[in-house]
C-alpha cells in the first residue's frame, strides 16, 4: 500500500512553515545558530580578507552537515546497545526513542540543543584551528556546518507538521515518514537522501513472491 505524503503523521496539518517554529522550540535554535553562523563567516572574511574563499567553505561546511547528519543519525541516535558499560555511554547523547515513539508530540529540548550547539561549535572550531587548519577556515567551515544544522531542525520539524507540497518538500517527506513508519533501518537522510544511496540504506518495496 502505497505511503501518502499527506498521511506521514497523524492529524490535521495546522501550521504554517512560520507557526511551527513557535510550537516545536525552533526559534531560540535557529536565532543562536543564525547568529553564530553569521558572526565565524564575518570573522573569516575579517580574517583572511578573501571574502569568496570564505563563502566556498561556508558552502562546503553546509554539504559536510549532510554526512554529519546522516552519521548521527544512523550511527548515534539509533544506537541501542545492549551492555551495560555500553548503555552508560549512550546515555551521553540525547535518547532518540521518545521521539519515534510520538514524533507530532514530542518537542525538542531546547536548553540541552542549545548547549550542545554552542559547545560542540567552539570546541569543533578550536580543534580544527590546533590541529593546523588555518583560522579563517575553521569558522567558515563551522559556519556551513551550523546552517545545515538549521536546516536539519527546520525539515526535520517541517516533514511531521507540514503538508510540503513542492516535488522537493514531498520526497523529502515520504522518505523520513518511511523511516518512521515502515522500516527505521533506512532512510536516515533528513535534509537530503544522497548519503542513503551511497551507502545503500533508501527502503526499498518488497516485490510480491509470486
Amino acid at each position: 500500500m502505497a505511503l501518502s505524503h499527506e498521511a506521514a503523521d497523524t492529524g490535521p496539518f495546522r501550521h504554517t512553515p512560520f507557526t511551527i517554529m513557535g510550537m516545536s522550540g525552533l526559534k531560540p535554535i535557529l536565532l543562536v545558530s543564525t547568529g553564530m553562523a553569521v558572526l565565524y563567516t564575518l570573522l573569516a572574511i575579517a580574517w583572511s580578507g578573501a571574502p569568496l574563499m570564505v563563502l566556498g567553505v561556508v558552502a562546503a561546511g553546509l554539504f559536510y552537515w549532510t554526512f554529519l547528519e546522516y552519521l548521527l543519525h544512523r550511527w548515534v541516535l539509533h544506537w541501542e546497545p545492549e551492555d551495560k558499560r555500553l548503555k552508560i555511554v549512550r546515555k551521553c547523547f540525547p535518547s532518540h526513542r521518545p521521539h519515534h515513539n510520538d514524533p507530532i508530540k514530542e518537542r525538542i529540548n531546547v536548553k540541552l540543543q542549545l548547549k550542545i550547539t554552542v559547545y560542540l561549535s567552539l570546541v569543533y572550531t578550536v580543534f580544527m584551528w590546533l590541529v593546523g587548519v588555518p583560522l579563517a577556515v575553521s569558522l567558515a567551515l563551522n559556519a556551513g556546518v551550523l546552517l545545515g544544522y538549521q536546516a536539519y531542525e527546520y525539515v526535520h520539524v517541517a516533514c511531521h507538521h507540514l503538508p510540503m507540497r513542492n516535488a522537493w518538500a514531498r520526497t523529502l517527506k515520504r522518505h523520513h515518514a518511511i523511516h518512521h513508519h515502515r522500516d527505521e533501518t533506512v532512510n536516515y537522510g533528513v535534509t537530503t537522501t544522497i548519503w542513503d544511496s551511497v551507502f545503500r540504506t533508501t527502503w526499498k518495496p518488497q516485490r510480491p513472491t509470486t
